[in-house]
């Protein structure tokens, strides 16, 4: 069985991934004010993009996020920012609070109302 570390080389300040990881990764424009949901991801990584949002749009986008990870998925947010006031906040998992890293429960079976 594979390691996470089989994956990268760490260096004194930062990892190096491996390249083969590269190949299952997509980069893509996502308009999170005016798109729709963008497939079934397994991490999504949106830092300090929230806080320039008001609470309506903040919502909607962590709502997009919900719909978007597949269960057992994984949300990074910033250091300034939480879901812990969204209508979100309780069909995700605190992993590594104090990082913002999330994770959404395996049980979610309804879209929020």
């Amino acid at each position: 069985q594979e390691a996470f570390s089989d994956y990268y080389t760490a260096h004194y300040d930062h990892a190096v991934m491996d390249k083969t990881l590269k190949e299952n990764i997509l980069f893509s424009d996502h308009n999170l004010a005016t798109d729709g949901v963008f497939g079934e991801m397994n991490l999504i990584v949106c830092r300090n993009v929230l806080i320039y949002f008001n609470r309506e749009l903040q919502n909607r986008v962590l709502g997009l996020f919900l719909e978007s990870l597949c269960q057992g998925g994984f949300l990074c947010l910033g250091s300034r920012e939480s879901i812990r006031f969204s209508e979100c906040s309780t069909v995700f998992i605190d992993i590594v609070r104090e990082e913002k890293i999330y994770q959404k429960k395996l049980d979610i079976t309804a879209p929020l109302a």
